[in-house]
């Protein structure tokens, strides 16, 4: 499913409006973006897209330009490359269940009414049985649905939501289960940003099926009590007073009562709507059964359809605050705003200190053998950590003490590895993919994990094809970095 693009990115130019971010905008970012950082052309792809973008926000500084703005205009970009990326069906599912919860609720409300109004003349409508159903049941669903929102919220980061809602969607459209299985493996892969935004739509239609039941409740008992003759009453097998209905009654409907004093049944009508089978419809009161459908209206609207309007509007408020303030300050964030409004190193370029040339002597390491060595594993490489460890020992002839993570074109990420290097006197040697092109972040860190460690030992071993040696190698002597420079061909 694919978005129909124009040749340039569409988006507001004005410095102080945001775009409007979706779901399916954010579920084809995290995917765009997950594939473009992992490609091996990611540098001249996004080097190409910061050019453009830097042409379309001329009239600001390209770097003052918020992320989320960014980010937003590239995204279109990614589109026109990817016809893959399904955002646009998502986003059409969601804008039909948001109308049809509408729908929904009203035509519940409306088939529930007759259920709870049925009256044969033999007996009173239990007004008791109408209040929880139409009052109370509504707000323990709302509860429920409080609970799935937390745990929609937690199963969708761990990829874990599903089986139920793809069985419900599988029977509603083709278009709509593709959507939804790509929505699942999107979570799957990486849920957390769109977990709080997927938890906030679904309490928002939850909402608007109830706030849509009560108006249905409410218009079906209107129509009822205009059409039928209905009887009204209270029954209990335990020893209830008529005063503690009426306390009741009274309690309920204190926040309208002081405007809509008749729907408020009094302590008579209360005692003469109580049914008894002894007794029989004969002893209840015509206007003490017809007393109580006005309280019913009275408790509908106000502790059902008003509250609900409430929380729709809080819902939509709360998620359209979700999207106007997405975080784009994670690690893989940081890596892509660099790469579109960064300078990439170029080889092509002249020699600013001597070391670029194609016949540059290559020596041979410098480290001793049999020596102990910190490995730290840069992002991107495709091999298990323990053949990462076999391979570099080997290598190496010496002996791994510990191996960390890192993150090798962004310095302030490693701040934990920085610290432990301070502390070790082992040699230093760095294992990533020989696909990774070598730019100015990736110099910083290396100068920085090259100050950190008090050993010179420090060797670079790239995993792949041996003629990307000969690029790192010149960018390493025209960066003035000290380290060794090693390869694995695969």
């Amino acid at each position: 499913m694919s978005h129909p693009h124009t040749d340039r990115p569409m988006f507001a130019k004005d410095s102080f409006r945001l775009p409007r971010w979706t779901l399916g905008d954010v579920v084809d970012f995290e995917e765009a973006e997950q594939q473009m950082l992992s490609s091996q052309d990611a540098e001249n792809v996004l080097g190409e897209d910061g050019k453009v973008l830097s042409k379309t926000f001329s009239e600001q500084n390209f770097r003052d330009v918020p992320r989320g703005k960014l980010f937003h205009a590239w995204l279109s970009l990614a589109r026109r490359r990817d016809s893959r990326l399904f955002g646009a069906g998502i986003d059409r599912v969601f804008n039909v269940l948001t109308s049809m919860s509408w729908v929904i609720g009203i035509v519940l409300g409306c088939l529930a009414v007759p259920a709870y109004l049925a009256y044969k003349g033999e007996k009173p409508i239990n007004v008791m049985v109408v209040f929880f159903g139409l009052i109370v049941l509504p707000w323990l669903i709302t509860a429920v649905s409080l609970y799935l929102s937390l745990w929609l919220h937690n199963a969708s980061s761990r990829g874990g939501v599903g089986g139920g809602v793809a069985f419900l969607i599988s029977r509603l459209s083709p278009e709509w289960r593709e959507s939804w299985n790509d929505l699942r493996r999107v979570l799957l892969e990486h849920g957390k940003r769109i977990a709080a935004i997927l938890a906030g739509l679904f309490f928002g239609f939850t909402q608007r099926v109830a706030c849509g039941f009560g108006l249905g409740s409410l218009l079906s008992i209107l129509f009822h009590v205009t059409v039928f003759d209905l009887a009204f009453g209270w029954e209990s097998t335990l020893s209830i007073g008529d005063e503690f209905i009426c306390l009741f009654v009274n309690v309920i409907s204190a926040p309208w009562s002081w405007f809509w004093t008749a729907s408020v049944p009094t302590l008579e009508q209360v005692r003469e709507s109580r049914f008894s089978y002894l007794a029989g419809m004969e002893a209840a009161s015509v206007d003490a059964t017809r007393s109580w459908w006005p309280f019913i209206v009275g408790s509908l609207g106000f502790y059902v359809v008003i509250p609900r309007f409430f929380l729709v509007a809080y819902a939509t408020w709360k998620t359209s605050r979700r999207f106007s303030t997405l975080d784009f300050n994670r690690t893989q964030d940081i890596a892509l705003h660099r790469r579109l409004s960064g300078h990439l190193f170029q080889t092509d370029e002249p020699s600013r200190t001597g070391f670029l040339g194609n016949d540059a002597e290559v020596y041979a390491p410098s480290f001793a053998e049999n020596g102990s060595w910190d490995l730290l594993l840069g992002e991107g490489l495709v091999q298990k950590e323990e053949d990462v460890r076999a391979q570099v020992e080997s290598i190496l002839h010496g002996k791994i003490n510990q191996i960390s993570t890192v993150e090798v074109d962004y310095a302030d990420g490693n701040e934990e590895v920085l610290q432990a290097l301070l502390q070790s006197k082992d040699g230093l040697a760095i294992a990533m993919p020989a696909g990774v092109n070598p730019v100015d972040a990736i110099a910083v860190t290396l100068q920085r994990f090259s100050d950190a460690s008090p050993s010179k030992d420090n060797v670079i071993i790239l995993f792949g094809p041996e003629q990307r040696l000969a690029l790192w190698r010149r960018w390493l002597r025209e960066k003035q970095l000290g380290f060794d420079l090693l390869g694995v061909n695969e």
